[in-house]
């Protein structure tokens, strides 16, 4: 039985080049600690960054279909790091990389900056993450270590 569900993906056009666009990922990835520019691929003309908000990856891969002067269409697809999508969480928490991804690239393409105040929200967004993660598995391991499971099949 596969559960695998379809990956979000979504296709912009913008007035700009693709060279325009290519840039302000190429910076969006520089300040901002969470995204990481893994690669630009010439062949099929895309770029694959990577969003690190919390202990589950994803790649935001950017493919360009059509472009000429000024008018560029692209696509981006989330995926997992280590494979599909497999529950709405996950694809959830892939649209909302997506839709952040896409504000700061419109918001630059338009000649605003990454700011501090970005990044400090952003950091703050993982850390709290990092801390729901830490709570619930300080809480699964004293349920299966410290007698919980024993409690509660009644034994």
């Amino acid at each position: 039985m596969n559960n695998a569900i379809p990956t979000p993906r979504q296709t912009f056009t913008l007035n700009f080049s693709q060279q325009e666009i290519e840039d302000k990922i190429k910076y969006i990835s520089d300040e901002i600690p969470i995204y990481k520019y893994l690669d630009k691929n010439d062949t099929l003309n895309s770029i694959r960054v990577e969003a690190t908000k919390s202990f589950q990856p994803q790649h935001l891969d950017i493919r360009f279909q059509n472009t000429d002067e000024s008018t560029t269409t692209f696509e981006i697809e989330v995926s997992k790091h280590s494979g599909g999508m497999t529950n709405d969480d996950s694809s959830l928490y892939a649209k909302q990389n997506l839709d952040e991804f896409m504000g700061f690239l419109t918001k630059c393409l338009q000649g605003g900056e990454i700011t501090e105040e970005d990044k400090k929200s952003l950091k703050s967004a993982q850390n709290k993450n990092m801390i729901m993660y830490g709570v619930i598995t300080v809480v699964i391991i004293w349920f299966f270590l410290g007698g919980g499971l024993e409690m509660f099949l009644g034994l």
